[in-house]
């Protein structure tokens, strides 16, 4: 299995096991799994098409910028705000590429590519591997899962997103930042989430890949699954493939399972935390 555990297991080298013996953000020794909530971007599908695409074409008129450096201020100063509805995308790109010292002529340059390119990777994102199977298995075993995305368009738009990436039936609710004029980090997102499902955070077990992100859910009491995520990303779990979240899950259910489904090894991987030890993996 492609999960985080003691140094006797395969991990994911990005992404560090927390301690399960921390005051916030419990594990599930003592509960059940009752429900998810899924960030969409990144965990079901690939959200950085567009950014790849975009440095490629910056750095050829200016050299100096670097991805990271790049986005972090564009992510920190100008899409947040974008994400809740304060700003209009077009005028906080333009006041974002000025900042990172490109002229007028080349921000125009860049507007004209970035449209339609951004516009058609929306149009046509493909789930990340195991995805699809993984969620209609979910959906099988009856677990409610909400589905969020910190982005400049409301739940109707990512529903439509998730219609295309073949997950149309798989969320009992769809949030934004947008219709919620809040975005991550922020604690009324996760409030938002759990009070869709109607369910305690220690029940409800939070997917991401943003460090910031999966930090805020386990303040919050949330158990925190991380796949695909940034690195030196904190969770509960780590996956390298997102098919592992289904035993994880399946082996915490607080229903009876299917009379033809396959029983699972005695040794349920949430009862393995109590191998990883106090400050991660590695």
């Amino acid at each position: 299995m492609g999960v985080t555990r003691s140094s006797a297991g395969s991990y994911d080298e990005t992404c560090l096991a927390e301690d399960p013996r921390r005051e916030l953000g419990a594990s599930l020794a003592n509960e059940v799994v009752a429900g998810l909530v899924i960030d969409v971007p990144d965990v079901l599908y690939d959200a950085t098409l567009w950014r790849r695409w975009l440095v490629r074409l910056v750095t050829q008129l200016n050299p100096a910028i670097h991805y990271t450096s790049f986005f972090q201020a564009w992510d920190r100063q100008y899409l947040v705000d974008v994400h809740c509805g304060r700003r209009e995308f077009a005028e906080a790109f333009q006041s974002f590429l000025l900042a990172a010292g490109l002229s007028w002529a080349q921000i125009d340059e860049i507007e004209a590519a970035s449209r339609l390119r951004r516009h058609n990777f929306e149009q046509n994102v493909r789930p990340l591997p195991g995805v699809v199977k993984t969620m209609a298995r979910l959906e099988a075993l009856g677990l409610p899962i909400v589905a969020w995305a910190d982005a400049a368009y409301s739940g109707a738009r990512l529903a439509e997103c998730l219609e295309r990436l073949g997950l149309s039936n798989q969320f009992i609710g769809v949030l934004t930042s947008f219709d919620l004029e809040l975005a991550q980090p922020s604690t009324g997102c996760y409030l938002a989430a759990l009070e869709s499902l109607d369910l305690p955070a220690c029940q409800t077990v939070y997917v991401g890949h943003d460090a910031g992100h999966l930090a805020a859910a386990a303040a919050l009491g949330m158990p925190t699954i991380a796949f695909n995520a940034q690195p030196g990303a904190k969770a509960d779990f780590c996956l390298t493939r997102f098919e592992d979240l289904l035993p994880l899950v399946e082996s915490r259910l607080p229903v009876a399972k299917p009379a033809n489904e396959q029983p699972l090894a005695s040794s349920s991987p949430w009862n393995r935390m109590s191998l990883v030890s106090p400050g991660g993996c590695r």
